[in-house]
């Protein structure tokens, strides 16, 4: 039996009202009797009805003018139409104006019969057109791509979001196979599996490589689902394309992320044990060289070692900024000196012709907070990439651009999304070969290059992205296979207020060495070589010093009364925090001046113990007159430059 309907019935002749009315109800529906149209108009904007049955010829209106007004207001309850001189005309307004039918009213009262059940087949219909509407609408609106297909695998039917995501238009796909956006990047077996599942009636999953219109390639997830008819029979296939780029950019970036920090950990961790190494062997050789009976050819030899050591330590330093552990020393620095004074110095030291680009004066002044050598050495080493990138021998010049940008939300970049802000960004452009997608995602990988052997050492992206986080910004590059690469370096913006403050790159002077013979002196580190040659500098410069390999053997000594000036406290010692050795030197002695010492530390932890009364902070490996004007310093006070 037939749903019971709530229908509301408009007719002005009180017997055909009440016939129809029987009529219905003998079916088992529910019938509401309104005489005018205008009364009719009042009900059904407050009321719910299934249907309306709508008597064509009223007192006050025709049934037309109330079907018209009724889809004015948008009231969207179905109307039949029941007239009683009905012609063709009529009846073609009718279904135009929204009626799902028209009904006529005849003599003998046999539509009556008919009436419950011409009422039921046109809510069927109108119910299955709103299905169909709303299933079009929802396949029209979805941020996926869908195709449907015939059994062949011929597109019948494409959504606007298919075309965008490929850049075919509607007309250009319909009646064409799905294989017009093949890549040519799966093998032919991987298209006979996806084949054999479908033709099996089971749905296929997977990630898949297209081509759009224009060539490029687009990496989806795509689901391809058959669909069958009453007698199960499998007349179509429907296919969801999501693109997935975004995705795998996220995938890239965390996988870059992940990577650079094992290798970073594991740079740090060498760069530590390579400078305490370094600090013997420079040592010792300094020492070689001071020896009356050496003779010149030896010392020669010495000083080689002396020249050498210090390319190694350049290296480390190197390392420890991809590490993301570089020394910074920050203030505030116009970016437009920096760039300009970066560009003279690249044309005429690297004979690299540089186009630099200054934004305008409205911008206002672009500062950040910044180390402008740290820095300006990123500017070389991307000049130099940039130099190498482009055919030789007539490159093209590199383009600086400096200009201010405001992120709202986070922008999308390889390795790595930028987050809102307020940035500085430096540019540094060529016009070169560019990178295929298998060399962007090594680019950041320490020691690798694409460069002849001798001709890079694979540090210079490395290194500039160490560097750049080091000041809380961000490197990004964008980059077109044979047409070139642009790196972009974010840099957080200074206010109004610091912008003033701003330098420019600016060489620091040097103290004068000063010997102070007769002081003791406590160090602490864990590398005999390391103690060894500390104690001769500074024996040689008239000192007393005791070592000791550890903090808690250094404070058993202090406790039992040892008495010194200085210590000087290497803070990466095995099995030992280095500032919590720092405080409690400090809080047991706090009138003994403390120099820190160290291979590696993190620019931030040696800030905070600066701040907390550290005399100074020594990086291995160090000269002999570097150690004695840290000691000098810290033995009379002079503040840290």
């Amino acid at each position: 039996m037939p749903d019971a309907l709530q229908l509301f019935l408009v007719e002005d002749e009180e017997d055909f009202a009440y016939l129809m009315r029987k009529s219905l109800e003998r079916a088992g529906h529910q019938v509401t009797i309104c005489r005018t149209g205008a009364d009719a108009l009042i009900v059904l904007r407050h009321g719910q009805f299934s249907l309306v049955v709508l008597d064509e010829r009223l007192p006050d209106m025709r049934g037309l003018d109330l079907l018209r007004t009724l889809n004015r207001e948008g009231i969207a309850t179905p109307v039949l139409m029941v007239t009683g001189c009905g012609d063709e005309q009529l009846a073609t307004q009718v279904l135009r104006a929204g009626a799902l039918d028209y009904i006529v009213k005849d003599n003998a009262l046999t539509f009556l019969t008919d009436l419950p059940k011409r009422i039921q087949e046109s809510l069927t219909r109108h119910r299955l057109q709103q299905t169909n509407r709303l299933l079009i609408e929802a396949i029209e609106s979805a941020r996926d791509g869908i195709m449907i297909t015939d059994a062949q695998g011929r597109l019948e039917h494409v959504n606007g979001a298919l075309e965008r995501m490929f850049g075919y238009a509607r007309e250009e796909l319909l009646g064409q196979a799905p294989r017009l956006l093949k890549s040519g990047t799966h093998p032919r077996e991987f298209y006979e599996d996806m084949w054999r599942t479908i033709l099996a009636r089971t749905s296929w999953q997977g990630e898949v490589v297209n081509k759009r219109k224009d060539g490029t390639l687009l990496d989806t997830s795509l689901t391809i689902s058959p669909i069958l008819d009453s007698r199960g029979q499998l007349t179509h296939f429907v296919g969801i394309y999501r693109d997935i780029s975004e995705r795998r950019l996220m995938e890239r970036q965390l996988f870059q992320a992940q990577k650079m920090q094992s290798v970073g950990t594991l740079a740090g961790g060498v760069a530590h044990e390579f400078n305490n190494l370094l600090a013997g062997i420079q040592g010792y050789a300094a020492l070689g060289m001071r020896e009356k009976d050496v003779n010149g050819t030896v010392k020669e030899f010495f000083g080689f070692i002396v020249n050498l050591s210090e390319r190694a330590a350049n290296l480390t330093r190197q390392l420890l900024a991809f590490a993301r552990k570089p020394a910074l020393s920050r203030q505030p620095t116009s970016m437009e000196k920096l760039l300009t004074s970066t560009a003279e110095l690249i044309t005429s030291s690297l004979k690299i012709e540089v186009i630099v680009s200054l934004p305008s004066a409205a911008d206002g002044p672009l500062v950040a907070l910044a180390d402008a050598n740290q820095l300006q050495q990123v500017l070389v080493n991307l000049a130099l990439n940039a130099r190498d990138a482009m055919p030789q021998p007539a490159p093209q010049p590199v383009e600086f651009r400096l200009r201010r940008h405001c992120i709202e939300g986070e922008l999308p970049a390889f390795p790595e999304n930028v987050p809102n802000g307020d940035y500085v960004v430096l540019e540094v452009e060529d016009h070169g070969s560019g990178m295929p997608p298998e060399i962007l995602s090594q680019a950041f990988d320490p020691f690798f290059t694409t460069k002849e052997v001798g001709k890079g050492t694979g540090l210079g992206l490395p290194v500039a992205f160490g560097i750049i986080h080091g000041h809380q910004g961000f490197l990004t590059i964008d980059t077109t296979l044979g047409e070139g690469t642009r790196a972009r370096l974010y840099l957080p913006r200074l206010d109004e207020d610091d912008a003033d403050d701003a330098i420019a790159p600016s060489g620091r002077p040097a103290t004068e060495l000063e010997g102070m013979p007769g002081r003791r002196i406590l160090v602490i580190d864990d590398e005999a070589a390391v103690l060894d040659v500390v104690r001769r500098f500074l024996g040689i410069a008239g000192h007393v010093v005791v070592t000791t390999t550890s903090g808690q053997a250094a404070m058993e000594l202090l406790t039992r009364g040892e008495s010194v000036d200085l210590i000087i406290l290497d803070l990466m010692i095995p099995r030992e925090e280095g500032p919590i050795n720092f405080r409690r030197f400090r809080e047991r002695f706090p009138e003994t001046p403390i120099l820190l010492c160290t291979g590696l530390v993190q620019a931030d932890q040696a800030s905070q113990l600066l701040k907390e009364g550290a005399a100074d902070l020594l990086r291995k490996p160090f000269r002999m007159n570097e150690l004695w004007q840290a000691v000098n310093k810290a033995l009379t006070g002079v503040a840290r430059l």
